[in-house]
């Protein structure tokens, strides 16, 4: 469904309807998640820049789709805290041939960005499949530390998660990019993926996270068995979650490949399930992904300050040049409007389902806390915040 379609715009404004009147019937009945409707929460939080450093060669099979399966349930951790932190993501990945023995066989899939699609997709690009592929820690971990651009605020969380097997010392060896991180304040975790026993490469992985006061786990690919019944509409979220992506107007040269992006992303979570389905949805209207669009989407380009008519047309959609200014403008106030709508249901959603979880918050300590890489990089998460003045409630 293209965005400005007419009939599509019909579909919206129906669908809209609806909605609002589900949230006019919730607001009454559930007085106490009013405030928490839309998307203007409080002044962000310290800066917290989080680096994945992802293993993928032979010997950590099925580690890409472990990491991929929990992805947004991940960055859903991350939105939990308060006050909302000021958080940048950026992805290393090693050991795959096709990244050339050129670069070492280490390629940054992205920097470290607010920006979550952008660090996600080429993250999803990559094929999962066994590929055995050489690779040499100290190369990753030098390009991780020293090629990024981490943040320099004196307050500033900078995590690394280095998750994988082998021998750090072999090859250049992994003490120097470690001084570095040390001397940085980058505080390596290291996730050790048990597909075989060595006790003198665990050692090595466990040195190698106590030198900047890092943690050492052994990980695994089995999650907790556990089934939880719905607290919320699950076909709403969904229609909703395909709804809000109509919002976007793109722009700018690279205008339409970002929404594509952002529509691929949405495919690659209903491959996976319903599971990632809904905790990507929730993620698009945290404060971690709402408003940080606006250089390639002119509501949210709009909303934060920025001329759109000043935006050229040319990359845009051609029904979009047809328009007068005052239409124009009128057309962006009416879709900004329509996404609010989405926003707010998705939100209540999320509030309901928030509020269950907390209730089976026990059950669900091992699942979310486990010895996987999603349970070790939650706990990690929450407590690393904690200390630094974050709070959660859940």
């Amino acid at each position: 469904m293209h965005p400005y379609d007419n009939a599509s715009r019909l579909t919206v404004r129906q669908l809209g309807n609806m909605l609002v009147a589900f949230f006019l019937f919730f607001s009454v009945t559930n007085s106490n998640v009013q405030a928490d409707i839309l998307p203007n929460g409080p002044d962000k939080g310290s800066p917290i820049d989080i680096v994945f450093v992802i293993d993928i060669s032979g010997s950590t099979g099925g580690i890409l789709s472990s990491v991929r399966g929990k992805f947004w349930e991940i960055q859903n951790e991350l939105a939990r805290l308060s006050p909302t932190p000021n958080y940048r993501l950026g992805i290393v990945c090693m050991g795959r041939p096709s990244f050339k023995s050129e670069n070492n066989y280490v390629q940054i899939m992205s920097d470290l960005t607010t920006d979550i699609d952008a660090a996600a997709y080429p993250f999803y690009q990559i094929k999962d499949v066994s590929a055995p592929g050489n690779y040499f820690m100290g190369h990753a971990l030098d390009v991780a530390v020293n090629d990024l651009n981490w943040s320099t605020d004196p307050n500033a969380i900078r995590m690394m998660f280095v998750a994988g097997n082998g021998k750090p010392s072999a090859g250049p060896g992994y003490k120097k990019p470690v001084r570095d991180a040390k001397e940085k304040g980058i505080t390596i975790h290291s996730l050790y993926f048990m597909t075989y026993s060595n006790d003198t490469e665990q050692q090595e992985w466990n040195d190698m996270a106590k030198q900047t006061n890092g943690t050492f786990d052994i990980i695994g690919l089995k999650e907790p068995a556990i089934v939880l019944e719905k607290s919320y509409d699950g076909a709403m979220l969904r229609e909703a979650s395909h709804m809000i992506n109509t919002t976007y107007v793109y722009y700018g040269s690279e205008g339409t490949t970002r929404f594509e992006m952002q529509a691929d992303l949405d495919e690659e979570a209903e491959l996976q399930g319903e599971n990632q389905v809904e905790a990507r949805t929730f993620f698009k209207v945290t404060e971690l992904y709402q408003g940080l669009n606006a250089s390639w989407d002119l509501i949210d380009l709009q909303n934060t300050g920025g001329d759109v008519l000043k935006q050229s047309t040319k990359f845009m959609s051609p029904q979009l040049n047809e328009l007068s200014n005052d239409e124009f403008l009128m057309h962006l106030a009416e879709v900004g409007y329509e996404r609010k709508e989405y926003i707010s249901i998705i939100k209540m959603l999320s509030t309901q389902r928030e509020q269950f979880l907390r209730e089976k918050r026990e059950l669900l300590k091992n699942y979310r806390f486990g010895k996987t890489f999603f349970g070790v990089v939650n706990r990690t998460i929450v407590e690393t915040a904690e200390k630094h003045g974050y709070s959660i409630d859940f």
